[in-house]
């Protein structure tokens, strides 16, 4: 699918992203570009002692004193140059790492609810691909920037106080060069845009298939979704060619005016030396002027050769930043939000016309009030769409509270409950790694002691007992090695080993058979007292050990009426 070219409107929102994330990385670009003009300035030292050491040999006059002039000159540029890209590629590292830190958090806020809509491949391609386009932006073309307005207008000055129609060259010549590369760059971000969302939905694409490779290979579409892979894979090299030749045609156009530009300079330094002018210029041209002139020519439009390298490098970061907008808006300070402990005992929870409207405009959960008992198993029921997931996921903070309060304990709870509540989902997240780190998740806070004692409590010792490694025992991604109430278990064991009194779970047993579900809901049982339990459920089982039933879809009758 083709994109339009950035409007105008786009290009505002984007540019303002832009330079929010360049804060990041402000005080070594704007070393970066002193350095760069520094070294613009050296190069005139070094070309006026070049050219004298030059008229001086034709002279017959001493060159060593030119000579060591200019070496120092060129050193002292060297010095420059060096520290023009050890300071643009320090300021790159520090906003990349800034913003995959802001995307990272971005979408770790955002939960269940914003991830469940993106491809896994696409997201992860966001926070590395996406984040790794920007490297040219702040590493070359921003700290260029300053360059490109400043070296020139310092070579300009120096060419016009040796001759004024070289000064008048530079000054004509100068801004026709970007004029021709910016009508090159509308289609160049179009382009790069282009590029970067076929590579989004490429990674997006493999990364699911790759998961789903079983289900392929039980129907016989493992070689169709192949066949799919390598035309998407065709598609992205047809775009990065059309990139590159956008590019390379960019840097063709400026190259072919500095070569006018350089060659008329040549052109009125070699007739004017010759005394071959067609017409009175009203000045006199020396050979060490006319050499430093000459000199100073190419390294004049050296600035915007960097520039034509470093255009698409714009292009790139706008792209990207369209892709991470989603993550990470406009504003986003990325600051730590403080975390809440966990409650210390259990706590009522109350439910005030409380509503869930996703950014699409889906209601996910009508208006609804309800109060869960404290030290209570809860047990909120209903079919399938009526909403008791979303209220699992409102409480949690993982879905948009549009309306109403939450209270705990009679206070209104302005975030979720992420960190301070237990949660279980339908499908639990086990990581590769043994059992000890999925129940820990790597928390060092989190003793031996307490480990072995919420594996107990979450009837997981029978397992560990005949495991040869026990917690050491590794598991797959996904939990791969366990059995669906295994995986549950484990997931319960998380959220005791930080003393949740208050643990959230969405269809717990959905998908268990009766003896594992049994199991589940024994270890349930064993751990209830002392904390609030909540599950969403239409398990008649689960139904079973409810202390109090909540009817969702007779409240939300109710409430409509």
């Amino acid at each position: 699918m083709s994109h339009p070219a950035l409007n105008a409107d786009d290009k505002a929102r984007l540019g303002a992203l832009l330079t929010g994330w360049g804060r990041a990385g402000a005080a070594p670009s704007r070393l970066a570009s002193l350095a760069g003009i520094a070294q613009y300035a050296l190069f005139i030292g070094f070309a006026w002692h070049a050219a004298g050491a030059v008229a001086a040999l034709v002279d017959g006059a001493p060159v060593l004193g030119p000579l060591l002039w200019a070496a120092g000159f060129a050193a002292l540029r060297a010095i420059a140059q060096a520290i023009e890209t050890r300071a643009g590629f320090e300021a790159s590292a520090r906003v990349r790492t800034h913003v995959r830190g802001l995307a990272a958090a971005g979408i770790a806020a955002r939960g269940p609810a914003f991830t469940e809509r993106h491809e896994t491949g696409a997201l992860g391609s966001a926070l590395i691909d996406a984040v790794e386009k920007l490297d040219g932006y702040y590493g070359r073309y921003r700290p260029l920037l300053p360059v490109i307005a400043g070296a020139p207008l310092i070579m300009t000055l120096a060419a016009f106080t040796q001759s004024w129609i070289a000064g008048m060259i530079f000054l004509v010549t100068a801004p026709l060069l970007p004029l021709f590369m910016a009508i090159v760059g509308g289609a160049a971000a179009a382009a790069s845009k282009d590029q970067l969302a076929v590579l989004a939905r490429l990674a997006g694409r493999f990364n699911d298939r790759l998961q789903a490779l079983p289900l392929l290979n039980a129907f016989n579409a493992a070689e169709r979704e192949a066949e799919g892979l390598r035309a998407a894979a065709e598609d992205f090299r047809v775009r990065t060619m059309k990139v590159l030749r956008l590019a390379f045609l960019s840097s063709a156009i400026l190259e072919f005016f500095a070569a006018l530009a350089v060659a008329a300079m040549a052109i009125y330094v070699g007739f004017s030396l010759l005394g071959e002018m067609p017409f009175d210029t009203g000045e006199t041209i020396t050979l060490h002027q006319g050499l430093f002139v000459l000199i100073l020519a190419p390294e004049f439009y050296m600035p915007l050769r960097r520039l034509s390298a470093a255009y698409h490098d714009r292009a790139d970061a706008e792209a990207a930043a369209g892709v991470l907008e989603p993550a990470v808006p406009v504003g986003e300070s990325g600051g730590q939000k403080p975390v809440n402990p966990p409650f210390r005992q259990a706590p009522g929870i109350s439910l005030v016309g409380v509503k869930t409207v996703y950014e699409d405009g889906r209601t996910g959960l009508p208006p609804v009030s309800l109060v869960l008992k404290s030290g209570a198993i809860s047990v909120i029921w209903g079919p399938s769409g009526c909403g008791k997931s979303t209220l699992l996921k409102m409480l949690m903070g993982f879905a948009p509270l549009s309306a109403g309060e939450r209270r705990i304990n009679g206070e209104v709870l302005s975030e979720g409950l992420a960190a301070r509540a237990g949660w279980i989902g339908q499908n639990p997240r086990l990581f590769h790694g043994n059992i000890r780190d999925n129940i820990t998740l790597h928390d060092p806070s989190i003793s031996e002691a307490k480990v072995v004692e919420a594996a107990e409590l979450a009837g997981l010792s029978a397992l560990l007992s005949s495991l040869p490694k026990g917690l050491d025992t590794p598991v797959g991604e996904r939990g791969f090695g366990l059995s669906g109430g295994q995986i549950q278990r484990v997931a319960l064991a998380r959220a005791l080993a930080r003393d949740m009194s208050l643990i959230l779970m969405d269809e717990p047993t959905a998908h268990l058979d009766g003896e594992a579900e049994a199991r589940f809901l024994q270890a349930l049982r064993s751990i209830a007292p002392g904390r609030t339990l909540i599950i969403a459920s239409h398990s008649p089982a689960v139904r079973e050990i409810a202390d109090e039933l909540i009817d969702l879809a007779a409240l939300v009758r109710e409430a409509g009426q």
